[in-house]
C-alpha cells in the first residue's frame, strides 16, 4: 500500500489528519505513526462533521527516517497532536550518494508538520493502515 492509496480509501483522505505519536523500531525496520483521522463529512450533522477516529500507519522496510528541526517561531513547544500534510519527497531532497543506497522501489514521503513549519521524511518499502479498536 502507498499513502496515495490510503488517501483514496479514507473519507477525507489525510486532510486535517494529526499525528498523536511516533515509534521507530530499528530492530525490525518499522515506523508507526499513531494518527487521528477526520471521518466526518461536510454534509454530516454538526455533531458528526468534526468527528475523528484513531488509527495507525505502519511503514515497513524503513531505510530512512529524518525529523527536521522545527522553526523557532512555530508552536513546537505546545503539547498535543500535530497536523500534517503528505507529499512524495523530491528526488533531489537528499544527497545522491544517500538516495543511491536505497533499495529499488522504496517510496519516499515528506510529511509537512504544520505546527512546526518543518518536515518528517520517510523512505520505506511498504506501509499499512489499521483503525484502533
Amino acid at each position: 500500500m502507498t499513502l496515495e492509496q490510503l488517501e483514496e480509501e479514507l473519507p477525507n483522505g489525510l486532510h486535517d489528519a494529526q499525528i498523536r505519536s511516533i515509534a521507530r523500531n530499528f530492530e525490525n525496520g518499522t515506523l508507526t505513526l499513531e494518527v487521528r483521522i477526520l471521518i466526518g463529512l461536510p454534509d454530516d450533522s454538526p455533531e458528526k462533521r468534526d468527528e475523528y477516529r484513531n488509527g495507525s500507519i505502519t511503514f515497513t522496510g524503513v531505510e530512512l527516517f529524518v525529523i527536521e528541526s522545527p522553526e523557532a517561531s512555530s508552536a513546537f513547544l505546545a503539547p498535543g497532536s500535530v497536523s500534517f500534510s503528505v507529499s512524495r519527497s523530491e528526488v533531489d531532497l537528499f544527497p545522491v550518494d544517500i538516495v543511491g543506497k536505497l533499495m529499488q522501489g522504496t517510496d519516499m514521503y515528506s510529511l509537512f508538520i504544520l505546527d512546526w513549519h518543518s518536515h518528517i521524511h520517510i523512505a520505506a518499502s511498504d506501509m499499512s493502515f489499521g483503525w484502533e479498536g
